[in-house]
């Protein structure tokens, strides 16, 4: 097999791959997706790795094109032109990764937050919270207003309408103590 041949095969692969991909996102778009959402009801997208189908891809496709073009146009030695292909495909992959790293860090800067956003944030008792029992309470986060369970600190019975202070966070439950 030529060498040239193999690199347009490798073009071909990276750009198949490629439209495959593209349709199959695009069509499970339609079908609604999937959505994760961690225990305390947050939803996190993660961040891509650097060896994906999407770098992998990439790296085939400038790999193969940058190849072509040193053998079919340039006429490049074998080795030359594989020297060449192998920086394109590389700086493509880095490229194409660093542009999803960038996109999903974006997509990351919503109005989620951490329990440990929580901590020393005021909240007003919406469900009074007995003596040693549970109630629920209400604080803004973010410019939203949001709710969780809540417990007394200390065990003590807090009424409806008082204001607080979230000391800890255990799971979806706040653990709070009357504002000083």
């Amino acid at each position: 097999m030529s060498v040239g041949i193999f690199y347009v095969g490798l073009l071909l692969m990276g750009v198949v791959y490629a439209a495959i991909a593209g349709a199959m996102g695009w069509l499970a778009d339609l079908g609604g997706g999937d959505v994760h959402v961690d225990a305390s009801g947050h939803l996190d997208a993660g961040h891509p790795h650097p060896v994906s189908g999407t770098t992998v891809a990439t790296f085939l496709t400038g790999f193969g094109g940058a190849g072509t073009v040193c053998h079919y146009v340039l006429n490049w030695p074998v080795l030359r032109g594989a020297a060449a292909a192998t920086v394109s495909g590389l700086a493509l992959a880095a490229a194409a990764y660093f542009v999803l790293e960038l996109i999903f860090t974006q997509t990351q800067a919503g109005s989620e937050f951490s329990s440990d956003e929580l901590i020393g944030r005021e909240a007003e008792v919406i469900s009074s919270l007995p003596e040693g029992g549970m109630g629920e309470v209400s604080y803004t986060i973010r410019g939203q207003r949001e709710k969780a369970a809540a417990r007394s600190i200390d065990g003590a019975a807090v009424p409806r309408g008082g204001v607080v202070v979230i000391d800890k966070v255990v799971g979806a439950t706040v653990y709070v103590r009357p504002k000083d």
